[in-house]
């Protein structure tokens, strides 16, 4: 088994893809006695940090945005839960996973293409739409990664790019799905559209109310990924991941949708420190009755959905 451990503070999953295919290729070069045949690179992650300071003009105009975007935010997201909450986060965790079926995976893909917006909006909504029917709020802020990589020369580079925004949905009982996802679109265009603002740097921007026992601005996040890692290819040798359950969870709950050839799977990460297993079951399983009558009845007021 090899295991490799890097702290994210000089990696993120892109890097993770790079290290791969790179370790493929070097141990493949070196089994036959041979030099590294990977070229130099054009830039150093220096460079990028050199180049980020240089925004001063783009990232003040993006964090006149944010400041607008996130004026009057709820100091959080309450979701009920089991246990009372620590007045520190511990960050232990597990996770909770479920299928959702390539039927209605192809269903949701179609009224994606239909809506002209991504599977990533779609799926965002409905567990928006959990989230306010779960706490009860209107105002939902949920935390998205995204890769941060906007130069094509930021590419081949191994280091952390990746960058978190905030994605705001209000929700109100006369909204139909449609007008929600409509909604969700707009927001999320323009959130990716003012990326390059540090997570941190908007944080100390804000300077919300910090409460030790929660996670800043937002509280739960959502990420669509593809299948899996890609594996190195190394010659002689069959390789495999090993599926290891870290028992951590970074926020109060994150839900992650892998693309697998025959559907999608849906993983709850979830503190352990809030919530018993079987109340994730249950959400989890509240979720896929949300999508599938999401995908029948796309036109119905967001209260008749069951």
């Amino acid at each position: 088994a090899l295991l490799v451990t890097m702290h994210h503070i000089i990696s993120d999953g892109w890097s993770m893809e790079i290290f791969n295919r790179e370790l493929g290729i070097l141990y493949n070069a070196f089994c036959h006695n041979q030099s590294s045949p990977l070229a130099d690179l054009p830039i150093q992650y220096l460079d990028y940090s050199v180049w980020q300071r240089q925004q001063t003009d783009i990232l003040q105009q993006q964090l006149s945005y944010w400041k607008q975007q996130l004026d009057s935010v709820p100091k959080s997201l309450d979701l009920p839960t089991d246990k009372i909450r620590p007045t520190v986060q511990s960050f232990t965790g597990n996770r909770f996973s479920i299928e959702i079926p390539p039927a209605l995976s192809e269903t949701l893909k179609d009224l994606a293409k239909r809506e002209n917006v991504t599977l990533f909006m779609l799926l965002l909504s409905a567990y928006q739409l959990l989230l306010h029917r779960y706490s009860g709020q209107n105002d939902i802020l949920v935390g998205t990664p995204i890769a941060g990589r906007t130069q094509t020369e930021f590419e081949g580079l191994i280091g952390f790019f990746v960058n978190s925004l905030v994605i705001r949905a209000r929700i109100s009982p006369d909204l139909s799905f449609n007008q929600l996802l409509a909604q969700v679109k707009e927001t999320s265009l323009s959130a990716f559209d003012h990326q390059e603002i540090p997570f941190e740097k908007l944080v100390e921007a804000l300077a919300p109310q910090r409460d030790m026992s929660r996670n800043p601005l937002f509280q739960v996040m959502f990420s669509l990924q593809n299948d899996t890692l890609t594996l190195p290819q190394m010659e002689q040798l069959n390789v495999r991941n090993l599926d290891l359950s870290i028992g951590k969870a970074k926020f109060d709950l994150t839900l992650f949708i892998r693309q697998r050839n025959n559907g999608l799977q849906a993983s709850f990460n979830y503190a352990t420190d809030l919530f018993d297993p079987s109340t994730i079951e249950r959400m989890a399983g509240h979720y896929l009755t949300l999508l599938t009558a999401i995908a029948e009845y796309p036109n119905k007021a967001i209260t008749e959905l069951p």
